[in-house]
């Protein structure tokens, strides 16, 4: 193996280790939100196939202030406002959708979504770069 080489691998596992390997948060956050992501995905494809996800709803007691201007604007919309009291629950397909794509955190969920598909895009790259970089120049 080349000095270059060398030193040009040693650059790049210190970027590898520096920018994400050693921040313990930044990888429990993606971690977290990866899982999110999953899970939701998965009950959306399925939520069909399972009755909960089309009967359940959630108080608006623990969810996020906007989903009360959320449902009453979807009354309105719809032009149920006068015609049904108002309602203190959400469908959980609504939670979930939102938690699927990032609404649920607000105004700047999308940017922490945005965020989480950086961080992932640059520890892959950079990992599949080490990664071909060991193999062809291990002696195996």
């Amino acid at each position: 193996m080349s000095r270059a080489s060398t030193r040009s691998m040693r650059t790049w596992r210190k970027f590898h280790r520096y920018s994400f390997g050693y921040s313990k948060w930044v990888s429990i956050i993606s971690v977290v939100l990866l899982l999110i992501i999953s899970i939701t995905g998965i009950l959306l494809v399925h939520q069909d196939d399972l009755k909960v996800i089309q009967t359940s709803r959630v108080p608006l007691s623990i969810l996020p202030e906007h989903y009360d201007s959320r449902l009453e604007n979807t009354r309105v919309r719809q032009g149920t406002a006068e015609i049904f009291p108002p309602e203190q629950s959400v469908p959980m397909r609504w939670i979930i959708l939102d938690l699927h794509t990032g609404d649920f955190f607000g105004k700047f969920g999308w940017l922490l979504y945005d965020l989480l598909a950086v961080v992932m895009l640059v520890l892959g790259s950079t990992g599949i770069y080490m990664y071909f970089n060991i193999r062809k120049n291990s002696a195996f």
